[in-house]
């Protein structure tokens, strides 16, 4: 029950509540529930918890990559510090 309350909370936290950060959260959304993925399969068959637990995973492995090559841009300008402070999702 703690995990399905904190997990809201990550998302605020991580995607913020601009309209370009939701942009950002609901294309990566689409990207996770498209044709073809995971969670497309478990929906079809009926594994709604395996669909929305897997629909997690791949929202938090989706936005990590993203920060990750805007930390990595980030450093080739700046040091590391004020990277880690202003690094976000758009």
């Amino acid at each position: 029950m703690k995990r399905l309350l904190l997990t809201p909370f990550l998302l605020v936290l991580i995607f913020g509540c601009s309209n370009q950060k939701e942009t950002t959260y609901k294309k990566i959304v689409s990207q996770c529930k498209g044709a073809g993925t995971k969670y497309a399969e478990y929906n079809e068959i009926g594994m709604t918890q395996f669909a929305k637990n897997y629909l997690d995973v791949c929202i938090k492995r989706e936005a990590k990559k993203i920060l990750q090559v805007k930390y990595t841009k980030c450093l080739n300008k700046n040091n590391a510090t004020y990277c880690q402070l202003t690094t976000k999702l758009d």
